[in-house]
């Protein structure tokens, strides 16, 4: 629509300009030639910095490479018309801020229509009076620049946010580290205790051994739960709902124990949710660590109950304490983002950020759940995490890629075995296990392969990560090409995320350091007998079945 001008305008002076960091770039798309100079004397005078092409293709190539704040583009313009040029400029992603003018002599409604169609920001018909145009160059780059300044600041708000979150993350990772160190401190201190004591009497050997085999469980048992906190999962991943509670609560063991607050857990069933067991373990810590702090008084419960729900497709995760509780005019903003009582943002003494029960909201959500509180002052709080079961889901035996490649199962015979590994330690046990065998130890997957390529092996227990050699995985690729090619057993340290087990569901099995002798003679087909040196077992009817833990 035309613009009645203010009288300065009517003089042919510029409307006042909103600060700019450089001269606003003007591309004027012109193939008039009188037209093209007369526009860009105009411009100039009033400090634009004007580029110009005189057809379509050039109009592209131009906006593309100096990418100006406003293009005049003219609707009939040889070799790609005013309309494509516009619609590409929009389609890019690079471009498509550009504020397009069109400025034709084609001045009927429907032209107008598809002009705006096609993207364009406005319209000036020819010929065009000076004031109007002035206007309308100047109206559309205020836009261009109120756009640009809210993209830049919904990026440091965006920045801000995920800084926050990251903070939040990092506090918790924190308080688990603490706990962490504080369970092996534990773990370490029986172990060293009884080896100092069996190094001075020889009568606590046997209890030494005892009690290292335990540490080592329960060691193993600790990396397990951290390692499904933040890590990446596949969609659709499923996880065993009671297992990840218990995860989470072994991490938290030292802030309970600090805090002198009993945690009881009523487990009625064991329901399964399609879920990232890294996501919901971080719902339970989040849950659990506000029910600690909540608690400021001596005989402090905190109540962790996985239950039935109403609909029978759908669970109850519950966390119970009773601590201080929540006013009442706080429950309706809990689970905003930045909302908190705590630290910097809210004036208390334990920091926190005001992200925790918003991300526990989030991820409940993303799983199709919901999560709701009830909470009274002075009696405690409760948040209810509903969510739906997940459908049982069969799983296929894994295959052994040694299988194919023409090697008899092991009956009952001695077997060949290569042991890879670069740590001795770990070496000489199995060799000493596995006497009543053929083993061959390499400390390098490249004098593996060269062990292989002599004469071959029924299995090879293999490394994954090994320092100053190719990794387990590599060494793994190559011993599949060769014929025929052994069982291959994995042995590490590492825990199997979705490119990790891409190898495993290839091999014969998989046993996670520190792993039980008695479960690697599974693995080989083998009955652990009294002492060192299982005895090969018949295979059955049917050939060697493929087990992996």
């Amino acid at each position: 629509m035309p613009t009645t001008a203010t009288p300065s305008e009517r003089a042919g002076a510029a409307p006042a300009e909103i600060p700019q960091r450089r001269p606003s770039r003007i591309l004027i798309v012109e193939d008039n030639a009188d037209i093209l100079r007369a526009t860009q004397r105009i411009l100039a005078a009033h400090k634009y910095e004007v580029l110009t092409a005189t057809d379509g293709e050039e109009a592209l190539r131009a906006a593309a490479e100096a990418l100006p704040d406003l293009v005049l583009l003219d609707i009939m313009i040889p070799k790609v018309d005013g309309l494509e040029v516009c619609r590409r400029l929009k389609a890019d992603a690079r471009t498509r801020g550009i504020m397009v003018i069109h400025v034709t002599g084609r001045g009927s409604v429907d032209n107008r229509v598809e002009g705006f169609n096609a993207g364009a920001d406005d319209y000036i018909p020819k010929p065009f009076h000076i004031p109007e145009l002035l206007a309308r160059v100047h109206s559309s780059l205020r836009i261009k620049a109120l756009t640009d300044d809210l993209a830049e600041r919904n990026q440091q708000l965006l920045k801000s946010q995920n800084d926050l979150v990251q903070s939040e993350k990092m506090a918790t990772i924190g308080l688990l580290a603490a706990g962490i160190a504080h369970e092996f401190n534990n773990i370490m201190a029986g172990v060293s205790g009884y080896a100092q004591l069996a190094r001075k009497d020889p009568r606590f050997k046997d209890m030494l051994v005892d009690v290292a085999l335990t540490q080592t469980e329960r060691a193993l048992e600790l990396t397990r739960s951290l390692s499904t906190y933040n890590r990446p999962h596949p969609s659709g991943a499923v996880c065993d709902v009671a297992q990840t509670v218990e995860n989470a609560l072994r991490l938290v063991a030292k802030e309970v124990e600090t805090a002198g607050v009993r945690v009881i857990t009523e487990l009625a069933e064991t329901p399964k949710v399609t879920m990232s067991p890294g996501q919901l373990q971080e719902v339970v810590l989040n849950l659990v660590l506000n029910a600690i702090q909540a608690i400021d008084s001596s005989g402090g419960a905190i109540r962790v109950r996985v239950g039935p729900a109403e609909d029978a497709d759908r669970f109850v995760l519950e966390v119970r304490d009773n601590g201080q509780g929540i006013p009442e005019e706080h429950l309706s903003r809990i689970f905003d983002p930045f909302f908190t009582t705590k630290g910097a943002l809210g004036g208390g003494r334990q920091s926190g950020t005001g992200l925790g029960l918003t991300l526990c909201r989030n991820f409940v959500q993303s799983a199709g759940g919901t999560i709701e509180v009830a909470s009274r002052v002075g009696q405690g709080s409760t948040f209810r995490v509903i969510l739906p079961r997940a459908a049982e889901a069969a799983t296929e035996p894994r295959r052994s890629a040694g299988t194919a490649a023409g090697l008899p199962p092991p009956a009952a015979r001695r077997l060949r075995i290569l042991v890879v590994d670069d740590e001795e330690h770990v070496r000489e046990p199995l060799e000493a296990y596995l006497r009543d065998h053929d083993v061959v130890c390499c400390s390098t997957g490249e004098a593996a392969l060269e062990a292989c390529a002599l004469e071959p092996f029924d299995y090879v227990i293999l490394d994954v990560c090994m320092r100053k050699s190719m990794n387990g995985l590599q060494v793994f690729e190559r011993l599949a090409t060769l014929s025929p090619s052994p069982r291959v057993i994995f042995a590490s340290g590492r825990f199997p995320d979705p490119a990790y087990r891409e190898y495993l569901d290839r091999a014969h099995g998989h046993l996670l350091k520190p792993y039980k002798l008695e479960d690697l003679a599974a693995l080989l087909g083998l009955a652990a007998g009294a002492g060192p040196g299982p005895r090969p077992l018949a295979e059955p009817a049917g050939g060697h079945e493929n087990r992996a833990s």
